[in-house]
């Protein structure tokens, strides 16, 4: 069973900001593939990705270790439980 996220107090705010930044559904850039790659070898994991949480899903700006997935639904993203946290999970 899935715990769903709760939806932050910011929420209108943080939408607002992501989409201001125009960032979303734009394509791959070398900077975030060349972060996603280091933080994997660093971290020695297999997936390390940039996700940005918008209204309704998570999706990937850059991704290392899953090719075929662009996005996944906020519903089942584990980084919508990570906006609600100001510290370290």
């Amino acid at each position: 069973m899935t715990q769903l996220a709760d939806l932050p107090d910011n929420e209108q705010v943080r939408i607002a900001r992501l989409q201001a930044l125009g960032v979303l559904d734009t394509a791959p850039e070398e900077f975030f593939d060349s972060v996603v790659e280091l933080a994997a070898a660093i971290c020695e994991v297999p997936i390390s990705l940039v996700s940005l949480v918008d209204g309704s899903r998570q999706w990937f700006k850059a991704n290392h270790g899953l090719p075929e997935s662009k996005e996944t639904a906020r519903e089942i993203a584990f980084c919508a439980h990570a906006i609600l946290h100001q510290g370290v999970m």
